[in-house]
């Protein structure tokens, strides 16, 4: 089990305050073992086992916790046992109804209770909390293994270019570590098998949709398209293309829950001219590249946008909001905003020539600002940059 050091630091100044903590990520990704990670983190600082309530809803144990009144019941119980502040921790909260009300009461003792909860669901938190705790709780998300975290586990292979090969391949998913080598035949069975839990569990049986064909569809078509300009008349047209009849409101509504499910990130595109946002035509990218290989395959040709989905959901874990720019007729690959300052970033393979360089130099460069620039290659790195634009390694970047 490898430690997230990152997370854990990032959410280690909230323990003990008066603010929900609202874990989100993907199925499978980890946030269980996160939050016994914290769990053992309270008992270092010599919090009382018994101060430290766990409520696992994905466990049998659990299975007669239905309502938020048995939740509340539950937790009241334990809770009179011990003395002073509970931390109180519920494991994928979606499976009981109305949970919301029991976390908002507990929350509103917070000299007793210290709350943290889970959900795979994007949209879970702000929905049922915004209504119950506005401005009381704080998301954390979660995301698939960085590299760094990838190579933390023991690996046949001790070669950095291989193992970066691996990652590539087969994502970030920590449950991979378990199966022993890493490889198509231990791999992708187990990929495809998470991948379908979260379709049907996330996606086909709380939408309650009929057509899994169809969504299926869109689902491996989004991923052929990761880091591609998308939008729902283009669907359309692709399965009408394929025969395939649907109207424009369910592709919105398909497209809507893949990303609900954490699938799939919607990123925006923003006008860097005119300084506004773009409504049409936004990107997505995939939450783990093993996930997409598991179900269209891993094509060699598809290197820029796999290495573009790396940088992206790198970004992510170090906290930006992600854009995708617009600078008069060309495009700025991600622009990176933290704490009000943006970062610019283009994202290519090599800079094989004076064309390639041209292409991706001049966007950037166009920008009358000067907040870092900076080129991303998967090609080693060389020089001090290109007209005060950083050149940067991918490994480098990702290290």
């Amino acid at each position: 089990m490898v430690t997230r050091e990152e997370y854990l630091e990032k959410i280690k100044p909230f323990m003990g305050r008066n603010i929900v903590k609202a874990i989100t990520g993907l199925r499978r990704v980890g946030k269980s073992v996160f939050v016994r990670q914290i769990m053992e983190s309270l008992k270092a600082q010599n919090v009382n086992p018994k101060n430290i309530i766990y409520v696992d809803m994905e466990s049998l144990e659990f299975d007669s916790i239905k309502t938020y009144h048995d939740l509340n019941a539950y937790v009241m119980e334990l809770a009179a046992k011990a003395a002073g502040k509970v931390y109180v921790f519920i494991d994928e909260t979606r499976n009981i109804v109305e949970w919301e009300r029991a976390v908002a009461s507990w929350s509103g003792r917070p000299e007793r209770f210290d709350v943290t909860i889970t959900g795979s669901n994007s949209t879970l938190f702000s929905g049922a909390l915004a209504t119950k705790l506005t401005g009381r709780y704080i998301e954390f998300p979660i995301y698939p293994l960085s590299l760094r975290e990838f190579k933390q586990f023991p690996l046949r292979e001790s070669n950095n270019e291989k193992i970066f090969d691996l990652y590539l391949k087969y994502g970030g998913l920590p449950g991979l570590h378990s199966l022993g080598e890493i490889n198509d035949i231990t791999a992708l069975p187990y990929l495809d098998a998470v991948h379908g839990s979260i379709v049907l569990k996330d996606i086909v049986e709380r939408n309650k949709i009929r057509n899994v064909g169809v969504l299926n569809s869109i689902c491996r078509f989004t991923y052929d398209n990761i880091g591609n300009l998308l939008s729902a008349n283009s669907i359309s047209k692709y399965l009408k293309n394929q025969k395939l009849s649907i109207n424009l409101q369910t592709t919105v509504n398909y497209l809507n829950y893949l990303t609900e499910s954490q699938l799939f990130y919607r990123v925006p595109r923003y006008d860097i001219k005119g300084k506004r946002q773009l409504e049409i035509n936004d990107k997505f990218y995939t939450v783990d590249l093993g996930l997409r290989n598991s179900q269209i395959g891993f094509k060699s040709q598809d290197i820029g946008q796999i290495i573009e989905n790396l940088v992206y959901l790198e970004l992510c874990r170090k906290g930006y909001q992600i854009y995708v720019g617009q600078m008069d007729a060309f495009e700025v690959d991600f622009i990176a905003v933290k704490n009000g300052t943006p970062n610019y970033f283009q994202v290519t393979v090599a800079l094989t020539d004076s064309s390639v360089v041209e292409r991706e130099t001049r966007p950037l460069l166009a920008i009358a600002d000067n907040h870092p620039k900076t080129i991303i290659t998967l090609a080693p790195a060389f020089g001090d940059g290109i007209n005060g634009i950083k050149v940067q390694s991918l490994s480098d970047f990702l290290s």
